[in-house]
């Protein structure tokens, strides 16, 4: 569930929940705040996915939590 595979769409693997995620992420959220905006979307489906696909993001080192807010990397 984690990678897409001939069964499970980019868009339904967190993989793809996490692209969505940091497509949201223009500039720097709280996690409720990014949350309130990805919460309509079809492929998030719930805070439980939410929460996997801002682990996914994270450990990639994609994202980081400074302070409170949620920041995407520069690199």
């Amino acid at each position: 569930m984690i990678l897409p595979t001939k069964h499970i769409y980019v868009q339904s693997s967190l993989l793809g929940v996490g692209a969505t995620l940091l497509s949201l992420l223009e500039e720097e959220a709280t996690v409720s705040s990014l949350w309130n905006r990805a919460r309509t979307l079809p492929n998030i489906k719930g805070f439980d996915r939410y929460t996997l696909g801002l682990d996914i993001l994270f450990l990639v080192g994609l994202i980081r939590f400074e302070d409170g807010l949620v920041k995407k990397v520069q690199k």
